[in-house]
């Protein structure tokens, strides 16, 4: 591996990155082979004359792109790129984002199926040491006969740590015993659901985003509630006239952080009004707060719960911090609606492992889950940056959904349903899993929602997400030339 010329203390640009971006080059353009391993972060350090931290910052970024591996007990070593020569310009961007035929090289790319449905974060570097740890330990505790009581709701430990979390996190002043450990956020909006006050003799009536979370209608319609579509434009959002228009809703679902998948967000105003609307017609809100882990670029506002503890039930998950598959999350809850949630769960028992609730709380307070999520968080921000410049010259394509999360909406203005479904069709063809904005909407009425694509910059290594991209640009083009 040659170290020399990495590093230049007279550039403005922080010396981590500039590691980074002078490995990058090496690895696209060949001069340094797939399998090979790199130097350790202290032997590097030394050569370059960086404090070591600079050079973990700058493997940690490469790790979350997909360009080097980490091998248990192999150390860090070279993935397998297929190099496109030039690769990386000066300033290290990647010139793979180019389309075939722009004249930019072809780029380093897997020839498989890339899968760029959202929802998933990127699970890089999460099995550390403490993770491990945090199992091991709660594997090797005593054995319990059964669930003791005071743990139907989720256990004290863990319960503690979540309401320490979401101090931190959120600004919220959380007491355990107003947090209800959920086994992700479909238990959770299936045990609040079965918890909302219904008006006497009338079947639950719901409102929701449209478009919006798929799951939250497939809930509510097994459970044979009424599903009210409430309108989110993605340059206004969350249709508050609509809103107040409805009459006799005992609930209503949102995401005022961070829509999904549109992006928009409450501003203080409408969260207000949002609020006094509950107030007047006695609905409870249902914030589901997914993604605030990761603003990009703006301050986040307080949950709704903060500013009304009372009428607001907070759902929350480690889902888009940790991985969906590791099943836990949270509901915040006080006063009536509290009791309400505690009886439902005391009837429908706890659905989350003693152990693995132990494995959370031990894993929360070594401090552990900050630590990766700040990992996540600049990973996440380099690959948003070079989503915007990839699409900053695509007329045909408006980038929404940026300022927040894990996934980004490539909107398209000009186009119908039938464009839509056919381009996610022919990127299908490509080995591109993308999913279509028509999937969000409520029903086949929703004629607001506009024709778009939405798809994951977390999951995919960056090597993936290029190639992705690329395909996505050239085929939504092709489709709008064929169009005129």
């Amino acid at each position: 591996m040659i170290s020399l010329g990495l590093v230049n203390r007279s550039s403005p640009s922080p010396l981590h990155q500039q590691i980074a971006a002078g490995l990058r080059s090496a690895i696209v353009t060949g001069r340094v082979a797939g399998g090979e391993t790199v130097p350790s972060t202290r032997s590097l350090a030394a050569d370059l004359g960086v404090a070591r931290g600079t050079v973990v910052a700058a493997y940690e970024t490469l790790l979350g792109e997909g360009y080097l591996l980490s091998r248990a007990g192999g150390g860090t070593v070279v993935a397998e790129v297929t190099h496109g020569g030039g690769g990386v310009v000066a300033d290290g961007v990647p010139r793979e984002w180019s389309t075939p035929g722009d004249g930019g090289a072809d780029g380093p790319g897997p020839t498989d199926t890339r899968d760029l449905r959202p929802g998933r974060p990127s699970t890089r570097g999460l099995p550390d040491a403490s993770w491990r740890s945090a199992w091991r330990r709660a594997a090797a505790a005593p054995v319990p006969a059964d669930v003791a009581p005071s743990s139907v709701l989720g256990t004290p430990h863990l319960r503690e740590e979540i309401a320490a979390h979401l101090g931190r996190t959120r600004g919220m002043g959380v007491a355990p015993g107003d947090v209800i450990v959920t086994a992700g956020t479909s238990d959770a909006l299936l045990l609040t659901f079965s918890a909302v006050p219904r008006r006497a003799g009338a079947r639950l009536r719901v409102g929701v985003e449209d478009p919006g979370y798929r799951r939250v209608p497939r809930i509510l319609r097994r459970l044979g509630a009424e599903v009210v579509g409430i309108p989110v434009r993605s340059d206004t959002g969350l249709d508050l006239d609509a809103l107040e228009a409805q009459a006799n809703l005992d609930a209503v679902v949102v995401t005022p952080q961070h829509h999904y998948p549109l992006g928009s967000r409450l501003s203080g105003p409408e969260r207000a009004r949002l609020l006094a609307w509950a107030e007047r017609s006695g609905a409870v809100v249902i914030e589901d707060d997914y993604d605030s882990e990761f603003p990009h670029g703006r301050a986040p506002l307080p949950p709704l719960h903060l500013i009304d503890p009372a009428r607001v039930v907070l759902v929350g998950s480690l889902s888009k911090v940790l991985t969906p598959a590791l099943r836990c999350g949270w509901l915040v809850a006080s006063g009536d609606m509290r009791d309400r949630l505690v009886a439902a769960r005391e009837d429908l028992d706890l659905p989350v492992s003693v152990v693995q609730m132990d494995a959370m709380a031990r894993y929360l307070a070594t401090g552990a889950l900050a630590r990766h999520t700040a990992r996540r968080r600049r990973d996440y921000r380099h690959r948003r940056a070079l989503l915007l410049e990839a699409f900053e010259d695509v007329p045909e394509i408006s980038l929404t959904a940026m300022d927040g999360g894990l996934h980004a909406v490539a909107l398209l203005r000009w186009a119908t349903p039938r464009d839509e479904r056919e381009i996610v069709a022919k990127l299908g063809e490509r080995g591109i899993q993308v999913v279509g904005m028509s999937s969000y909407a409520v029903s086949p009425s929703s004629a607001h929602v506009p024709a778009g694509l939405v798809f994951s910059y977390a999951a995919p290594t960056t090597v993936e997400l290029t190639a992705g991209v690329a395909e996505i640009i050239e085929v939504v083009r092709r489709r709008a030339q064929a169009r005129t």
